[in-house]
């Protein structure tokens, strides 16, 4: 917008308010120009320009203002150097006041702190300030015109304590200030033309200074005006330009959408229906194909018309629908049919035939939630629906069987109490009958059978080929042998790979002839024989879960048919067990009798033997001085009687041996327990066995003080003598025996120690057992007579004491056999 220069430079008569100039403090007295009492400008302090000069001003300022340039910043820099021609002063700029929302640069205590940035300047002598620079506000001159809106005149910052203190003044050396408002039409304020020099002027006694930069400064917001106008209608223009480009787009986006969504609209594989809200229909080809019988209809009113004329659509269980039932019309009252609220309907397709299809849907709706329509998708579920049903089914009987067979008897005494358990072949074939009317209910099939494969001579039976309750039922099943017999090899072969086997029967006149249909029993791996139906001939073919269910039911009647051989051997190994167990009994009956008749004898014998020594030793010595050969003779006598008397323990002992297992057999071996030191117990077998090895080293290695336990002394001692006397037997006679008691913890440890060969791993496991000798190692020392019984004995004597026993051996270094026992902890003596 350009201004002619004689309105530019027109001045009203009377200046208001606003346009006079401040001089000293914001809210001071402004300082006017002095007028005499005529009301004549007062000559004093002021030179006016010449007229001529005056006039030459005025002159290139209409000139300037005349002028169109590119930018306001132009503007700036031409009307400064303009003004600093005429003003004489060292720095002219252009100011804008600017806002920024940072809390440190607040001042004031105000949230929202001002900036005045340089927009233009013009100095002479100075750098400062430069173009582009920014400070705060408030450190400024230009403060107080942004806040008055109102021209500023400082004479001489020096004598006005207000501007003295200001950071500007020193920072850019300020004598004498001009600065005027550039104000936007509207009011607001843009920034401040502002004149400053480092030494004081009388400014207020030169007004036409001030006049010229309030001209100016109309002048430049003129064209900061017109050029923030102008930059404003060229931003609404790209703003329109741009949503109309975008408005293209999306444009061609929707039409793109609309294309790919009618692309998928047809290729969809379930059938799409869409009803607005006055009745009009569309559909894929897919829905079209479904809805046949309404291809031709484009109306909800003609589909709801056609349905009272003639049913076209039917529910599940083949009821019609009501006009006001089908799924389209429930959608339109605002029913969501998805998830579990889907329906399955039936309707006819071109040929005739009704298929069964899923139908889901939603209503349409508008922002505002007003109804305007729906959606039916539909799918064609026939073979998948008649699937499932027929599974359900499928499942529902084979529940049926199985619960049917948990009811069965469980041995075979309960269907007849007359049947021998022993008689295999009638047990299974009383369990065909018992299944038989069961499963034809289930498979519906004529009858029932059992083909029994025995597994040693590969040979096949038929089990159930009698007692049938169909009329024409007993005789196929001599065709049913006979056609087997045909293809057995074949069927067998079928069987194995768990595959089931179907024949046509020999056809008879006037009657309709059924199919043979095997199916093999399997337990685990092991085909134990095939479930026979024989199934009336129909027009549905069989299905794969026709063939899952004939195979799950051959595998229950296979488990039922296991179970009744498992009865039977279960009665069998009973019968064993308790034949066994009998005779058990009277071995250890025998044991205990033989032990006794055993001992009697013994005793006797061993007594005679002990006088007759006990005689020859007195006789001996009476007569040793008179007769040397009869002294003789007596003391080969005495050595036949001690190697007797050696003999007769020996047998005592393998007697007591047999009396002990016999009583551990029958659970009679009894324990006289009573508190006692095991101590004493030790020395007193190692004792024993000093004098009975005869001169064989023994050591003892055994606690000061008494080691009471509660036990039976006699039987531990027989534990210990068993010890020491097989370290005895199986080790040189010039290798010591050690024997040690020691304490852990609440046990006691008793150790007897050898150098014999030792054992191997394997030995160490089986040394315990009842009879057990090991294998190749030679007597060494004393009697090698045994019946591998006695560490058998220890073993249980020790562990009815509440202890534990076992041994460390290594083959050639010897034995370290050990038991344990609980110490007792209340006082007591032996």
């Amino acid at each position: 917008m350009e201004h002619q220069p004689s309105k530019l430079f027109q001045r009203t008569t009377e200046q208001d308010t606003a346009s006079q100039p401040l001089s000293a403090l914001p809210g001071e007295e402004p300082a006017f120009s002095h007028k005499g009492p005529d009301g004549q400008r007062d000559s004093r302090g002021s030179q006016e320009p010449a007229e001529e000069e005056r006039a030459h001003i005025l002159h290139d300022m209409a000139q300037i203002t005349a002028q169109s340039f590119q930018s306001s910043q132009e503007a700036m820099r031409v009307a400064l150097e303009m003004l600093g021609r005429f003003l004489d002063c060292q720095t002219l700029f252009v100011a804008r006041v600017n806002t920024y929302q940072d809390e440190e640069t607040t001042c004031d205590g105000h949230r929202d702190a001002y900036t005045l940035k340089i927009m233009e300047a013009r100095n002479q002598g100075t750098s400062r300030p430069a173009t582009g620079a920014e400070g705060a506000l408030n450190r400024t001159y230009c403060q107080t015109i942004w806040r008055t809106q109102r021209p500023l005149i400082v004479e001489d910052s020096t004598r006005n304590l207000y501007y003295q203190q200001l950071p500007t003044t020193e920072e850019y050396n300020i004598g004498s200030y001009i600065g005027v408002p550039l104000l936007y039409s509207d009011g607001r304020v843009y920034g401040t033309l502002c004149s400053q020099d480092p030494h004081p002027r009388p400014l207020v006694q030169q007004p036409e200074k001030l006049e010229l930069m309030q001209i100016v400064a109309r002048f430049l917001i003129s064209h900061i005006e017109r050029e923030e106008l102008m930059e404003q209608l060229r931003a609404a223009k790209n703003t329109q330009a741009e949503l109309m480009h975008k408005e293209q787009q999306a444009r061609l986006e929707a039409d793109r959408r609309v294309q790919e969504m009618e692309v998928i609209f047809e290729a969809m594989g379930d059938g799409v229906l869409v009803c607005d809200s006055n009745g009009r229909l569309q559909m894929n080809n897919i829905a079209r194909h479904s809805l046949s019988v309404v291809s031709s209809c484009n109306d909800l009113h003609d589909l709801l018309e056609r349905q009272r004329d003639r049913t076209i659509i039917w529910d599940e269980d083949g009821r019609p629908l009501a006009p006001e039932d089908i799924p389209i019309m429930r959608v339109l009252r605002g029913e969501s049919l998805v998830g579990e609220k889907m329906v399955i309907i039936q309707r006819e397709n071109v040929w005739g035939e009704r298929r069964f299809l899923s139908v889901a849907g939603r209503p349409i709706c508008d922002p505002q939630d007003q109804l305007n329509g729906g959606v039916l998708v539909f799918r064609d579920i026939n073979e998948h629906y008649l699937l499932e049903r027929r599974t359900h089914e499928t499942l529902d009987a084979l529940l049926m069987l199985a619960e049917s067979l948990a009811r069965l008897p469980e041995n075979q005494s309960m269907f007849s109490a007359d049947m021998p358990l022993s008689d295999q072949e009638s047990s299974l074939r009383f369990t065909c009958q018992c299944l038989r009317q069961l499963i034809s209910v289930i498979m519906h099939c004529q009858d029932v059978g059992i083909l029994s494969l025995d597994p040693e001579t590969a040979t096949w039976s038929l089990l159930n080929e009698y007692g049938s309750t169909h009329e024409q039922g007993g005789p196929w099943w001599q065709d049913v042998r006979q056609t087997f017999a045909t293809f057995q090899e074949i069927d067998t072969d079928r069987l194995c790979n768990n595959e089931i086997v179907i024949h046509d029967l020999p056809s008879r006149e006037g009657v309709d002839t059924p199919l043979l249909v095997e199916a093999p029993m399997f337990l685990r791996n092991r085909l134990l024989g095939a479930l026979v139906l024989i199934s009336p001939q129909d027009d549905t073919p069989f299905m794969p879960i026709d063939d899952t269910l004939i195979k799950a039911v051959a595998k229950l009647t296979g488990l039922v048919y296991e179970r009744e051989h498992l009865l039977l051997q279960q009665a069998e190994a009973r019968a064993h067990a308790l034949a066994l167990q009998e005779t058990n009994r009277r071995f250890n009956e025998f044991l205990s009798i033989a032990s006794h008749e055993l001992k009697g004898p013994l005793t006797g014998l061993k007594g005679n033997i002990q006088l007759a020594q006990r005689s020859l030793r007195t006789l001996k010595s009476q007569r040793m001085q008179e007769q040397e050969a009869s002294s003789a003779l007596l003391e080969k006598i005495q050595r036949h009687l001690e190697r007797a008397e050696q003999q007769v323990h020996v047998q005592s002992r393998l007697a007591s041996d047999l009396l002990d297992v016999s009583r551990i057999r029958a659970g009679t071996l009894e324990l006289h327990r009573q508190p006692c030191d095991i101590g004493q117990v030790v020395r007193e077998a190692v004792e024993d066995q000093r004098q009975v090895t005869g001169g064989r080293i023994i050591t003892l290695k055994q606690p000061g003080e008494k080691l009471l336990i509660h036990g039976d002394a006699e039987r531990l001692g027989q534990v210990i003598n068993n010890y020491v006397t097989n370290a005895h037997k199986y080790s040189a006679i010039e290798r010591p025996i050690e024997v040690a008691v020691t304490t852990e913890g609440p046990m006691v440890r008793v150790t007897v120690s050898d150098q014999g060969p030792g054992l191997t791993p394997d030995e160490q496991k089986r040394i315990w057992e009842r009879f057990y000798r090991a294998k190749g190692i030679t007597v060494m020392s004393g009697n090698g007579l045994g019946l591998g019984l006695g560490l058998h004995i220890c073993k249980t004597i020790v562990e009815q004491h509440g202890g534990s026993i076992g041994l460390q051996s290594t083959p050639g270094q010897g034995s370290d056999f050990w038991f344990t026992l609980p110490l007792s902890e209340e006082p007591g003596r032996c």
